[in-house]
């Protein structure tokens, strides 16, 4: 399906108006081809707040916000659980939706999502922010280049904040998270695994463990299998260690390292290659080319950089390395089409 909306911008709403909500909307800002048209959220305080920086109408309830009209597609950033039903509204009220990751809690809601969408004949798009971002794209664009090889191990190490009052309550709720560091950062490093790797996860033998007082997991290692034989060793923590966010990539012919801190260099024997320095703003930008091509999809019919196809195979994963956890054994994981965009 091919809409346009003549000589006006997108209309844009959100639901949920955290911090997350605010980077969505500071690159919708920043496109003179959206308006910001609405803000919601439970807390209705924090909507008004959010809505009256872009002069946007704010609400308490989003099928108040869907009936009310003067939308063309919905930025979904409300805990994780309520992604389903708040996109099954949207897409039966006409709207295109973002949803930020991970798309869903269970592979039923994701699949619920799915069918919603493509019955209303709306765009689905799940906002895998990294795959804008400067450095990550690189070091995509290196690795299928071939000029390393064929890439043979992926280590992902990544830590994070994780006890109460780092973030917000919700978050370590299980039910509205549908868990903790694994399912919110971890499909992070999923998400970049399996990108770089090129090939979804179809096996993952992993562990979790918890902070004394706290319901969801705030640690985890895995050992990943990709579909295409690549081997990726995760880990993310939540124990106050030192900020990291890096990746390195182990190729036939060399290496590649991706970090937050250090920007993308490569590696050949001596010859090591700053390829891309370290950015204080790239997020900011992410976001909006995140955005930008979530409104090229809906105007021209093209699927979006990242799918739901896709953002299935990271929730799929995730689940699978709690089962792992649970069961002590390697867990195999159901197989989705890929179709995330360079």
């Amino acid at each position: 399906m091919t809409e346009t909306w003549g000589n006006r911008p997108f209309r844009v709403g959100v639901v949920g108006a955290g911090s997350v909500a605010a980077l969505h909307l500071d690159a919708a800002a920043g496109l003179p081809e959206v308006e910001v048209a609405a803000v919601c959220d439970v807390r209705l305080p924090a909507a008004e707040q959010l809505a009256a920086r872009f002069g946007a109408r704010a609400y308490a309830d989003h099928a108040a916000m869907f009936a009310a009209g003067g939308l063309d597609g919905v930025l979904v950033t409300a805990p994780h659980s309520l992604h389903a039903p708040i996109t099954v509204d949207a897409a039966a009220a006409g709207l295109h939706v973002l949803v930020e990751k991970p798309m869903a809690t269970t592979l039923e809601d994701g699949q619920r999502m799915i069918d919603a969408c493509t019955t209303h004949g709306v765009r689905l798009a799940v906002g895998h922010v990294l795959h804008f971002l400067p450095t990550v794209r690189e070091a995509w664009r290196i690795l299928r280049s071939g000029s390393l090889g064929r890439p043979v191990v992926i280590t992902e190490r990544r830590t994070a904040r994780y006890e109460r009052g780092s973030r917000p309550d919700w978050f370590f709720d299980p039910v509205l998270a549908g868990g903790g560091i694994v399912m919110n950062v971890g499909t992070h490093s999923i998400d970049k695994a399996q990108w770089l790797g090129d090939a979804p996860a179809t096996g993952v033998h992993g562990y979790v463990w918890n902070q004394p007082g706290v319901e969801v997991e705030t640690e985890s290692v895995g050992l990943l299998e990709l579909a295409n034989g690549v081997r990726v060793v995760l880990s993310v923590t939540g124990t106050g260690l030192p900020f990291q966010d890096e990746t390195e990539v182990v190729c036939e012919h060399g290496a590649l390292r991706l970090s937050r801190r250090d920007g993308l260099w490569t590696y050949r024997g001596d010859d090591a290659v700053q390829v891309v320095a370290p950015e204080q703003d790239d997020i900011v930008e992410a976001f909006r080319e995140q955005l930008a091509d979530f409104v090229a999809s809906c105007r021209d019919g093209r699927a979006p950089a990242v799918d739901a196809a896709y953002g299935q195979s990271v929730v799929a994963t995730a689940l699978a390395l709690y089962e792992s956890a649970e069961r002590v054994d390697t867990v195999r994981i159901p197989r989705f089409t890929m179709e995330a965009a360079a």
